[in-house]
């Protein structure tokens, strides 16, 4: 009994407390979440590049397929794309989801391209 009236508790006050913030509030919620991803993928890539003596990356056009800059650049791309959704405001809860997850696959793409980078022997 005790279990259904912290379900049934749980079920009645969770819609409160998504429609408590504005959909503006929980774009800059996730927007921060990925921001603090990539700054720790940007300190690893660092990282990465100290331990390699490299000492520029540049992203360019042409036959380069490098790792190291590879991840630089998703990671760059990624950081944009969070900055262009912290500048959007969603008209609608759709339209949160879908920027969002658009942003989401771009960090994600970041994360497997510095874990190759780190990878690479």
């Amino acid at each position: 009994m005790k279990k259904l009236i912290v379900i049934f508790g749980i079920l009645i006050l969770s819609p409160f407390t998504v429609f408590a913030s504005s959909i503006n509030d929980i774009n800059q919620k996730v927007c921060n979440r990925f921001e603090d991803d990539l700054s720790k993928l940007a300190a690893i890539m660092e990282e990465v590049r100290n331990r390699k003596g490299i000492t520029e990356t540049r992203v360019a056009f042409g036959g380069i397929d490098d790792s190291i800059k590879s991840a630089d650049y998703s990671i760059t791309y990624a950081a944009e794309a969070v900055a262009y959704q912290r500048y959007q405001k969603p008209a609608s809860v759709s339209a949160l989801k879908s920027g969002l997850g658009v942003l989401k696959n771009k960090v994600l793409k970041a994360k497997t391209d510095v874990g190759k980078a780190i990878n690479e022997k």
